[in-house]
């Protein structure tokens, strides 16, 4: 696979690339809302705090997922590797929480900017398979029958290198890239977009973790706690979807 792009890893490479584009991307379209630098320049920074510490969560369903370690303190502040939904879920709940204690507005402006955040959330995951795929991680069961994935690299032996796999992190990079221009297409449309992010990511990493190879992950009732992730995430889209009323509105300014 590509390692390294640069002289930098090219996981690194693509999650900082995803990063970056989608942070012109969201400030583009926080100002396109509200014309105000000012707003803009606030919510984004509340939105950069939230992502970031947003780790702790995505190291705690990673970490939980394989139940080696059971102390909390020890999984989030150690750096074993992180998912996404973790992160996810945790905007989710928090991004609303502080922006209803920061700005004081009574009416639910908030979920307006929740809307926006959405679509950088799914954009980046597109680079954050990217660069799964390119460090060679994150890969499927063994599975030889259509669209198997396989790449000879010198070196290199093991799951989707030895032998063919599920493709999981293509799966998941064209259901995000589907998912990032629907909510794009709907955002401007002037539809809500909170609740059909949370079922839509819901449903991709649920099914994707069907075709992920779990050696090592704890299982309870045949599902990973990564599973039990995008089944909360998808709740919480339940309750996005009915604090929109009809599941449709304007959104002044988009």
């Amino acid at each position: 696979m590509l390692e390294y792009i640069g002289g930098i890893e090219s996981y690194d490479f693509f999650v900082n690339l995803g990063s970056v584009l989608g942070s012109i991307l969201l400030i583009a379209l926080y100002y396109h809302k509200n014309r105000s630098w000012k707003k803009t320049a606030a919510v984004y920074l509340l939105s950069l705090a939230v992502l970031q510490a947003g780790m702790f969560a995505g190291r705690l369903v990673r970490g939980l997922s394989y139940g080696e370690d059971w102390n909390i303190i020890h999984i989030i502040t150690k750096p074993n590797g992180n998912h996404f939904i973790g992160r996810v879920l945790f905007a989710m709940l928090v991004f609303p929480l502080l922006y209803c204690l920061i700005f004081r507005k009574k009416k639910k402006e908030w979920l307006e900017y929740l809307d926006i955040l959405c679509i950088f959330l799914a954009f980046q995951h597109i680079f954050n398979r990217i660069a799964c795929l390119c460090g060679g991680c994150c890969m499927g069961k063994p599975y030889s029958g259509i669209c198997a994935f396989l790449c000879h690299v010198d070196g290199k032996t093991g799951a989707g290198f030895s032998y063919p796999v599920f493709p999981t992190q293509i799966f998941e990079i064209i259901c995000m890239i589907v998912l990032c221009v629907l909510l794009l297409v709907f955002c401007f449309q002037g539809r809500s977009l909170t609740w059909r992010f949370c079922f839509g990511f819901a449903v991709c990493i649920f099914v994707s973790e069907f075709m992920m190879d779990q050696t090592g992950v704890l299982l309870i009732g045949g599902l990973s706690v990564i599973q039990y992730a995008a089944v909360a995430l998808f709740a919480a889209g339940i309750w996005f979807r009915n604090a929109s009323a009809d599941g449709s509105r304007h959104i002044s300014g988009v």
